[in-house]
């Protein structure tokens, strides 16, 4: 038997792929949105409404203007002036009470004082004047001019009246002592003090 040759088998030539499917694709994909856009814009083109249409406004009939020199002088103040009205603070004069002045202190003055020796509570006279009704209660301290030692200190004494007795710090020997009345006045309206005044005077103690 004849040796048979082994006979080679050739390969199949790979097939190229054709390319007409993609293009196919691509060009009903571009005519696919040529249509969405051609509609959009048909839809949006159909909804805009038309402008409208304004018919012609006949004119006014124009009132003539007189001329300024026509115009009298009365219309002009009519129409042109503020309306005036009667002003709410009008009225009769109102005339303001002044505020009464104080006028000034009467203070009683004395020669000398005369007072029992060895005793505290001594008689006295001393008077706030009536001329200071209304104005001024007086307050009246007594003290040796040389030392300062105050002897005693009233309280208040209204006009007219007086303080009769008062009670010393200490008793006294007999004999003259230069002395101070000091005299204090406060406002009755509201107690407070005014001007003072201080005055010489004579202790007697016997």
């Amino acid at each position: 038997m004849e040796e048979q040759t082994p006979r080679r088998r050739r390969r199949p030539k790979p097939r190229k792929k054709s390319r007409w499917p993609l293009i196919a694709v691509l060009a009903a994909i571009l005519v696919l949105l040529a249509l969405i856009v051609y509609l959009l814009f048909s839809i949006l083109g159909g909804r805009q409404s038309p402008a409208p249409q304004v018919s012609p406004v006949p004119a006014a009939a124009s009132t003539p203007v007189p001329d300024a020199t026509e115009i009298p002088e009365a219309y002009v103040i009519a129409t042109l002036a503020p309306k005036l009205e009667i002003d709410p603070n009008a009225g009769a004069l109102i005339t303001p009470t002044p505020a009464p002045q104080e006028p000034g202190v009467a203070i009683p003055g004395w020669g000398s004082m005369t007072i029992p020796a060895g005793v505290t509570e001594v008689q006295t006279s001393m008077q706030n004047p009536a001329a200071n009704e209304g104005w001024y209660y007086l307050t009246f301290q007594l003290r040796m001019k040389d030392t300062g030692e105050v002897l005693f200190t009233t309280g208040l004494i209204p006009p007219g009246q007086y303080c009769n007795k008062v009670t010393l710090t200490r008793a006294l020997e007999p004999g003259e002592y230069p002395a101070i009345i000091h005299v204090q006045p406060y406002r009755i309206s509201d107690q407070s003090p005014t001007n003072n005044a201080d005055m010489e005077t004579v202790l007697i103690v016997k």
